[in-house]
């Protein structure tokens, strides 16, 4: 797997956990109007957001009935608009991949990912951490990252390593937040524990 592969994944699982974050602050949303305390917005749904197969971060879907018998909608919850925005924008692109109908589109788009050219996964990447980056904005929160305190970028020389958080162990990765640099996080490991880092080709 490239580097470009990885920061494709890297930036697949980001998203993926923080549209689940987005989703769970809708969710909470819903439930503060139907229980009469609304805060500072209105609730719209977007149908496109409540509208999938299966919940983001396994996560059950609430229904539009219910929600919308709660309150006439005005101004759309932000973490709802910001959900529906970014699962619209991501539904072209997961819709022309292999996958089982009802899948959302960030695993879709994951599962592609290791078949794709150098140049689409470089593309994926750039794209999928637009998104990611959209999303935690709204949240309010970082990347999934955490600093490698105490390492030397393989490539660079800088002690600026962090540690990908997002996604199962086996697909996270050392990113390098001076040089851009990506290894896979066990490879970065075991050159801690002595042997030589190798840049993933």
């Amino acid at each position: 797997m490239t580097p470009h592969h990885l920061h494709a994944t890297a930036a697949a699982w980001s998203l993926q956990a923080a549209l689940a974050d987005l989703e769970t602050a809708a969710k909470n949303a819903i439930t503060n109007a139907i229980d009469g305390n609304r805060g500072t917005h209105d609730i719209g749904i977007p149908s496109q957001v409540f509208g999938r197969r299966h919940g983001l971060g396994g996560h059950g879907d609430p229904t539009a009935d219910r929600a919308l018998s709660a309150w006439a909608p005005a101004r759309p919850d932000p973490y709802a608009e910001a959900l529906g925005s970014l699962l619209r924008a991501l539904e072209p692109v997961a819709g022309a991949l292999p996958g089982a109908p009802g899948t959302d589109p960030v695993t879709r788009i994951r599962r592609a990912i290791p078949g794709m050219s150098d140049h689409a996964a470089q593309r994926t990447a750039a794209a999928l951490a637009h998104l990611d980056r959209s999303a935690r904005r709204t949240l309010g929160i970082g990347p999934a990252r955490t600093p490698l305190v105490g390492q030397a970028c393989p490539g660079c020389g800088q002690r600026r390593l962090e540690v990908t958080t997002a996604g199962p162990e086996t697909d996270r990765a050392v990113v390098c937040a001076a040089c851009d640099g990506i290894w896979r996080r066990d490879h970065v490991l075991r050159a801690v524990a002595g042997a030589a880092p190798t840049q993933t080709n």
